[in-house]
């Protein structure tokens, strides 16, 4: 049988995906993590927000948890 190899770094998405469930997290294979979501509707217009932020990227999850934090309030 074979091994699989852990990624590290799973238990850490799985944990930012819980976190933030509206947004879709990514590593890159240069350990740059990063965040994705579709723009945000107004419920009152149900136009889309021109200024909703869509994508951000950190060098750490540490800093996207922090970025993801500042932008979901």
């Amino acid at each position: 049988m074979a091994r699989t190899k852990k990624d590290p770094n799973q238990q850490t998405k799985a944990e930012l995906r819980a976190e933030f469930p509206r947004w879709s997290i990514i590593i890159t294979n240069r350990d740059r993590w990063w965040a994705t979501r579709y723009p945000v509707e107004d419920p009152a217009t149900r136009r889309l927000v021109d200024h909703s932020v869509t994508a951000l990227d950190a060098d750490t999850a540490e800093e996207l948890r922090a970025m993801l934090g500042e932008v979901d309030r």
